[in-house]
């Protein structure tokens, strides 16, 4: 009898447990709404808290290959002050942990970003996710996913919806999570991508007559799990002049259309690093506008080939010496000798990051080099002698004056007559 009904009041107990366990959840009212930025390069996991009690530290763990998948960690209060993030790693389970100093606030935001979780054969990638956080305290969750961009999903979770946000596509659910409990996952998409990073990027805009010339001075890794000898990239419409070349000399490359795939001076193995200049030309028209009587340079700080994660970024605006009334918020403006130059600084950059400049100026009159002014004065000044020779001889200024002039031919004597002979008498 005890032994027929022990399922049954098991269930029961289940069942009551379940229910309690999820009554407790939803009257916590705590929450989590994680937003998932994946590209080969990079993953940026955005996590919105909001607790039902305040605390005066909170653990977020995460399942990961290796330590140093983690590429940084940040955390803002709800004043946007930035919090205390410690960090420990626990090889056994392969366990991230991120202990934020919330100083006592219910809510705060962690922005986590990850590299090194992409591999690939051919032309298929798979990157490993952790779809929710992995909490002590069981809470409910929302997640939105955007997939890496100009890919198409073959593999993804069976638990998420395919929807459009913002006119891009994503992945969306919905969970109530328990303590200690991880949901990782995988995805799995074709494309055609580099898994590099730029460690340092050094992005030169110079403003000419009529061409805008762009130097990109890069410091690559090599993403991937094996070693590579070239990178590609696509320029963008219009670039001509392209050069490239490294502390030795010129590299070899080849341009087909727009995309530019550069021959590395040696193999690059995984995590090693690699740096070289990459110099073009675009028309000024793509780049330069007007408002209000001035010239506008405006652009993203990423130049358009970069679709990585920029831990360094330089952006450097070069404008021709004698341009004025120049405005560039958030750049530093130094007047050279030949140049103004505006430069700006920025960390841990993606295409997603949405850093945009805009520069104004009034151009410098239009100026002619010293060399080609001494090369003009000298044509006009031999155009001038030839002229003034021409009109001089034709009015016969080059003519001997008479006190000059040899004296006049004297006609020939006339032969003298013949002698007649004298008669004889």
């Amino acid at each position: 009898m005890v032994r027929s009904c022990l399922p049954p009041l098991l269930l029961v107990l289940v069942l009551l447990f379940a229910a309690g366990h999820y009554a407790t959840v939803s009257a916590s009212s705590s929450s989590v709404y994680r937003t998932i930025t994946a590209e080969p390069y990079f993953q940026i996991y955005e996590d919105q808290f909001n607790l039902a009690t305040a605390h005066g530290n909170y653990t977020v763990s995460f399942v990961l290959p290796y330590p140093q998948s983690l590429y940084s960690v940040k955390a803002y209060g709800p004043d946007n002050s930035e919090l205390k993030v410690y960090v420990s790693w626990d090889a056994t389970e392969g366990n991230l942990t991120l202990l934020v100093e919330t100083n006592g606030a219910s809510s705060f935001n962690l922005k986590t970003i990850l590299h090194y979780t992409t591999t690939h054969s051919n032309s298929t990638y798979s990157t490993f996710l952790n779809l929710y956080p992995t909490l002590e305290e069981g809470m409910e969750a929302s997640l939105v996913l955007f997939p890496p961009s100009d890919s198409v999903l073959i593999e993804t979770p069976e638990n998420l919806t395919l929807a459009s946000i913002g006119g891009k596509p994503a992945l969306v659910g919905t969970a109530v999570l328990e303590p200690s409990v991880a949901h990782n996952a995988t995805i799995k998409y074709t494309g055609s991508f580099e898994l590099i990073e730029i460690s340092a990027l050094e992005h030169r805009v110079s403003v000419g007559h009529d061409r805008v010339t762009v130097t990109d001075t890069i410091q690559l890794v090599n993403l991937n799990t094996s070693s590579i000898s070239k990178v590609t990239f696509r320029l963008p419409e219009g670039t001509s002049l392209v050069k490239v070349y490294d502390s030795i000399s010129y590299m070899s490359y080849t341009l087909n259309g727009s995309e530019l795939t550069v021959n590395l001076r040696t193999r690059l193995l995984p995590t090693e690093k690699t740096s070289f200049t990459l110099v073009y030309e675009l028309p000024a028209s793509s780049m330069l506008g007007s408002q209000e009587a001035k010239t506008v340079l405006s652009g993203d700080f990423l130049p358009q080939w970069c679709r990585y994660l920029v831990r360094s970024l330089l952006l450097v605006v070069e404008l021709p010496k004698g341009s004025s009334e120049v405005s560039a918020p958030g750049f530093e403006i130094t007047n050279g000798s030949s140049l103004i130059e505006c430069r700006a600084q920025a960390s841990d950059v993606t295409p997603h990051s949405g850093m945009t400049y805009a520069v104004s100026f009034v151009p410098a009159p239009a100026s002619i080099s010293v060399g080609t002014i001494v090369l003009a004065a000298i044509m006009l000044a031999a155009a001038l002698a030839l002229i003034a020779y021409l009109l001089m001889k034709r009015r016969g200024f080059f003519k001997k004056p008479p006190s000059q002039l040899p004296p006049p031919a004297q006609p020939a004597p006339p032969p003298p007559a013949p002698k007649r002979p004298r008669p004889r008498r």
